[in-house]
């Protein structure tokens, strides 16, 4: 057995972090508790407390020492943050369950208790408020990414069009404190690219930041064979506002989700990142699909200065029966391809999200057969077009769609991609391009 804190020793502790704004919301008896049932644990200096990637199976309060925090790109090392105990490292990536996206490593000697995921959100269901003050940090950052979203967007656009004005840089020498390293970062890199006339390194760390919050393939195993379910994205850019996401509940239910972010680039991709995190944490939470996407909707318009949206399919399906119960929050109109041949379509029941507080939305239900297919993809697709600017169109999705509803899942999507590089001729992507195709029943043979 790990080593873990008497109990007296346990509520000094919790004493201590008791101004923590998560921790410091459980009654003081809770959080010697959750302190005391967590495991002791010791780091050398250099030693990785959290590697980037791995699963958010728990979160360290920190007792001495401190801790660095920092993205590691083919460029090198972004540095992000210096924490010093006492202090809290993963605790939100703990409750949402997405996996790291920054390392954590020692830079002194550090003693830790290790708290388990599960024990936090048992916490987090005893005591509510618990719960509420993790949504709020969860808003809090997007206020901060929100605050500096104009500045980096405007200087990364003048960094494109190589007319960047080294006067922005002043900007920097005194930023808001939450963001006082990544500003000395972006300072560095700016003078770099000004020196060198590249901008790599910036769009590097980003895509490694939108790469590692795809979720990993869910395989017909993983929906206990009755289903299959694919997914791609292709950003127009380095990065972009696409996204998608599918994970499974703790009842065995497969939630999927496609969205688009309003712009491109940097600002969409910080802007979807939030989106993806506030989607995962309140779904696993809410079993009412209308009033989870309310509550997310309210996160967003919390923090929403530069006035950002996104238009979202969300999903719930319920793999023994096939009840589908959806919100189409503004998007395309989603393809049913049933497998009796016929189409129907599920056109959006909602605005946006994002846009308006307070704004109520609906959900709707329908029922999946063996081999019916539910076609969700972003409008990168219809609006591809050929070096004559001519649009691929919904007319033709919809026929190809059509034509390989039989096509087993990966054979679907990889036709569908064929058919619009094929029209595009080599011209440039515009768009950033997403699909996801969830087949109801046993996998289909390849076709």
């Amino acid at each position: 057995m790990p080593p873990r804190l008497p109990p007296a020793d346990a509520r000094r502790v919790a004493a201590l972090v008791g101004g923590h704004p998560i921790l410091g919301t459980l009654p003081v008896d809770a959080l010697a508790d959750l302190v005391a049932g967590g495991a002791l644990a010791s780091f050398a200096p250099g030693e990785f407390l959290i590697r980037r990637g791995e699963t958010s199976d728990f979160a360290l309060l920190l007792l001495e020492g401190t801790a660095h925090v920092f993205i590691d790109t083919l460029y090198g090392d972004v540095h992000l943050a210096d924490v010093p105990g006492p202090a809290v490292v993963g605790e939100v990536a703990a409750f949402t369950g997405v996996p790291r996206t920054a390392h954590v490593q020692a830079v002194s000697a550090i003693r830790a208790v290790r708290i388990c995921a599960h024990a936090l959100k048992e916490a987090g269901r005893a005591h509510p408020p618990f719960l509420e003050a993790a949504l709020k940090q969860i808003g809090g950052r997007l206020e901060t990414f929100n605050r500096a979203v104009g500045f980096y967007s405007t200087a990364l656009n003048a960094l494109e069009r190589h007319d960047f004005d080294m006067r922005l840089l002043d900007d920097l020498r005194n930023p808001l404190p939450e963001l006082a390293n990544f500003a000395a970062s972006f300072r560095r890199l700016a003078e770099e690219i000004m020196v060198r006339q590249a901008h790599r390194r910036e769009m590097e760390s980003a895509t490694a930041i939108q790469r590692a919050m795809l979720p990993e393939p869910l395989t017909p195993a993983d929906l206990r064979h009755k289903g299959e379910i694919q997914a791609c994205m292709r950003p127009a850019k380095e990065v972009g506002g696409d996204f998608y996401d599918m994970f499974l509940l703790p009842d065995g239910r497969l939630v999927m989700s496609v969205g688009d972010v309003s712009g491109k680039g940097v600002p969409a991709a910080l802007f979807m990142s939030a989106t993806q995190t506030a989607l995962r944490y309140v779904l696993r939470r809410e079993s009412d699909l209308a009033a989870a996407i309310g509550i997310v909707n309210e996160l967003l318009c919390a923090t929403n200065s530069e006035s950002m949206f996104v238009t979202l399919f969300s999903a719930v399906l319920n793999l023994d029966d096939g009840t589908l119960d959806y919100c189409n929050c503004g998007h395309l109109d989603v393809m049913l391809l049933r497998r009796d041949g016929t189409t129907e379509i599920l056109p959006p029941v909602g605005m946006a999200v994002g846009i308006l507080d307070r704004a109520r939305f609906a959900a709707q239900r329908i029922h999946l057969a063996p081999g019916d297919r539910l076609f969700l993809f972003t409008d990168g697709l219809p609006d591809a077009a050929d070096p004559a600017d001519n649009p691929f169109g919904e007319d033709r999705l919809s026929a190809v769609a059509e034509a390989a509803r039989l096509k087993a899942g990966t054979a679907f999507v990889d036709h569908i991609l064929d058919e619009v590089e094929g029209f595009a001729q080599g011209a440039a992507q515009f768009d950033d391009i997403t699909i996801l195709a969830l087949t109801y029943g046993p996998p289909q043979a390849a076709g």
